[in-house]
């Protein structure tokens, strides 16, 4: 086994503590190995979605993710200055903070391509939630695949492909709007007296 980190997952309602292997180290099982290869697929997927979180855009700036069986969430920091405090030793900068986080449209943005990516990605997961504290607002996207898949009119799952390339969703505005409209809800966050 190729130990590649030390991680706590969920699987079956119970957490486990361990290390994820790479995909080349899981092989098929005979059915009277039915419980293991349970653990083993829920170990795999926990693997692909750790993976999967880091090539998103922004990937940095995020604080947490979790995933529960098909239901993953993703929470961000909510200005520079708590991720600097967090990650004291990072290279990153204020600029490529504020690239991804630096207005309420680059926050929209986020949100969409993050849960386009995730559920392309990720054939297992059927639901997602982000959150990003910003600009005194908390952004916060709770959809479904099939609400999403029939918001984008497709299937997001039959859109990859074997080469697992990285998937951009080119859009206008105008389908940010429709996206923001249907799925974002803002929140005012009270500040700290």
């Amino acid at each position: 086994m190729n130990r590649k980190s030390f991680s706590i997952f969920f699987v079956r309602d119970t957490f486990k503590v361990g290390h994820l292997m790479d995909d080349s180290t899981i092989g098929q099982h005979s059915a009277s190995q039915a419980s293991s290869n349970t653990e083993l697929l829920a170990t795999r997927d926990a693997y692909r979605f750790r993976t999967t979180v880091s090539r998103l855009k922004g990937s940095a700036f995020v604080k947490h993710y979790e995933l529960h069986d098909d239901k993953a969430s993703i929470y961000y920091y909510g200005d520079y200055a708590s991720y600097r405090r967090l990650v004291p030793h990072s290279a990153l900068g204020k600029e490529d903070y504020l690239h991804y986080l630096g207005t309420e449209e680059a926050v929209y943005q986020l949100l969409l391509d993050s849960t386009v990516y995730l559920l392309k990605e990720l054939h297992f997961l059927n639901h997602v939630t982000i959150e990003i504290p910003n600009h005194g607002k908390k952004y916060t996207v709770n959809v479904s695949r099939d609400e999403l898949d029939e918001h984008l009119d497709c299937h997001l799952s039959e859109m990859k492909d074997g080469h697992h390339h990285r998937f951009y969703l080119l859009c206008r505005d105008l389908e940010v709007e429709k996206f923001v409209s249907q799925f974002v809800k803002v929140k005012r966050l009270r500040r700290k007296h």
